[in-house]
């Protein structure tokens, strides 16, 4: 019996681990959550590994064997999305932003596009990059969140890059610098 409750415990804990991580985010969805026009829905990670591989037959040769090991290593996937009708306030989204980097989330990209702009964090645990959440924000009222979790080495996305800037170049007859 006291195997079990030591094992129940050490469960817990793990798990509370593993959602810390993400108190900011799920804290921000319930916020939003019940307003007409948001849409939020997680896809557990079996579900897209399978479509990635369904769709990685479509693909050509050089794309199919880049993103191979990104499919294989991604966990699940959510999806925060408000349309025009709702409007997510731009000072909760930077209070986001905020809460992130004080739970140890890294700003990777950030680019702006006329009234786009589109940013990029990672989570990262021992140069494991563990969770990326993408913002998206149109120039009108719309907004995207998606956060990605999985279990990416820097070696995979520099190889993704590589092998994908080596395919452009093959299949547009230009030469790429490489950096």
């Amino acid at each position: 019996m006291k195997i079990f409750l030591l094992s129940l415990l050490c469960t817990l804990g793990v798990s509370a681990l593993s959602t810390a991580q993400e108190e900011s985010l799920n804290e921000f969805k319930r916020e939003y959550h019940h307003r007409d026009g948001i849409h939020s829905f997680t896809v557990p990670g079996f579900l897209v590994r399978l479509a990635g591989n369904i769709a990685l037959h479509d693909e050509d040769r050089i794309d199919r064997e880049a993103i191979k090991p990104l499919i294989r290593n991604i966990g699940s996937v959510s999806v925060f999305i408000s349309d025009g009708d709702s409007r997510v306030d731009y000072r909760d989204i930077d209070r986001l932003k905020s809460d992130l980097v004080d739970e140890d989330y890294e700003p990777m990209i950030k680019v702006r596009d006329g009234g786009d702009d589109v940013e990029i964090f990672a989570w990262s645990k021992k140069d494991i990059i563990r969770r990326i959440v993408f913002f998206v924000q149109d120039g009108s009222d719309e907004f995207v969140l998606v956060n990605i979790r999985g279990y990416f080495t820097p070696e995979d996305l520099s190889d993704v890059i590589h092998r994908y800037r080596e395919g452009k170049n093959c299949e547009e007859g230009r030469g790429m610098r490489k950096l």
